[in-house]
């Protein structure tokens, strides 16, 4: 994935080749990091803090607010999922000294690869799938739908492990909230909650989105040049 410097600095270039991305430098931001897009989903996704400030103080100060409630941590687009319950999640926000302790790891595995500061964002109870098979990470209902030109171009299961069955999300709610979104080429992760319902996980710039394993990439590409004309 590409900083939005790095975006801005491709963006550029390749205009000067008369080729134009998708999406300009400011909508590349818009998707790649939560803080820029959160405003415009922040109904339908988990409650967020986030903070450039690393300071032992002030992230202990800004897990507080959520009080004694589990929570998770990432950085503005990545999280250490797969090290789930040593550098992801935090069973009490209030307990200071596991907020230190799962952030220092959450630092030290992305190192280098910080994305601009952290996120603290509520659990959510979402429908267990699987355990993941090799990081042993517990695996949800989630799915990647694929937007362009505020169309939606596919959908796709999140996990390439685990059976969905028939299951598939509610999508009038998201449709509705991908008319909203500064971007003409993004992804919507989506998850099913355990009480029922669906809600959005995160976006992210549909040019640096992963496909899954299992996917028909030839379709895929096809339909995308059939929406961006």
């Amino acid at each position: 994935m590409l900083t939005p410097a790095q975006y801005e600095r491709l963006y550029q270039g390749l205009l000067q080749k008369n080729l134009v991305l998708p999406n300009t430098p400011e909508e590349y931001r818009h998707c790649h990091y939560l803080p820029e897009s959160y405003h415009r989903i922040a109904a339908s996704t988990p409650t967020s803090r986030w903070t450039t400030d690393l300071s032992p103080e002030n992230l202990v100060a800004l897990a507080a607010e959520f009080g004694d409630q589990p929570i998770i941590v990432k950085d503005y687009v990545k999280s250490e999922k797969h090290h789930w319950d040593e550098a992801c999640f935090i069973p009490n926000a209030l307990d200071a000294s596991e907020v230190l302790k799962v952030v220092n790891r959450f630092l030290e595995l992305r190192s280098d690869s910080l994305n601009a500061g952290v996120v603290f964002r509520q659990f959510e109870h979402l429908e267990y799938l699987t355990e993941h098979s090799q990081s042993g990470m517990p695996l949800t209902m989630e799915f990647r739908i694929f937007f362009a030109q505020k169309q939606v171009l596919q959908v796709y299961p999140y996990w390439d492990e685990g059976a969905y069955g028939d299951t598939l999300p509610e999508m009038n709610e998201f449709t509705s909230l991908a008319q909203n979104i500064d971007s003409h080429f993004f992804t919507m992760d989506v998850a099913k909650k355990n009480a029922g319902g669906w809600m959005v996980m995160e976006l992210g710039d549909g040019q640096v989105a992963g496909l899954p394993d299992l996917a028909d990439r030839k379709a895929f590409y096809e339909r995308l040049g059939e929406i961006m004309g």
